[in-house]
């Protein structure tokens, strides 16, 4: 069992193994529990690039095309946020693809743009810096 915190507007701010009988609720804060384990409950969106989820990720400038898993079991399509613009992936199985570039210093944010389904934490946000060459 998992609870979930969500803020006023609905998006989920926080999920947990434990139960917040004792956490401060902020103002229109809501309070759930669904019969999950956590692994199950944080593993339904979830982006990995070379393998690895849930970190920074650090690049060259011009080291190629970077290839951007998400695992999204049970749905056909999701709306992913990378740096603001929301992307619309068809999901197969269980998973989607998508390709950033490196030939362009800067960062890339991706997350959940659904916010109320999935919870913007851990393995469900990764960011990737393509550092400049020189």
């Amino acid at each position: 069992m998992i609870t979930l915190i969500r803020a006023k507007d609905g998006t989920i701010k926080t999920f947990s193994e434990k139960p917040h009988s004792d956490y401060n609720l902020v103002l229109g804060e809501t309070v759930e529990q669904l019969d999950l384990d956590f692994n199950t409950y944080a593993q339904r969106f979830r982006f990995s690039c070379g393998g690895r989820s849930g970190e920074t990720l650090s690049v060259q400038q011009g080291s190629g095309d970077l290839l951007v898993d998400l695992d999204c079991p049970g749905v056909e399509t999701v709306e992913v946020d990378i740096n603001g613009l929301v992307d619309t992936l068809v999901v197969v199985n269980g998973k989607a693809q998508l390709t950033l570039s490196s030939d362009v210093p800067g960062v890339y944010l991706l997350q959940p743009a659904d916010r109320r389904s999935y919870c913007a934490a851990g393995e469900a946000v990764l960011c990737i810096e393509v550092n400049p060459n020189g």
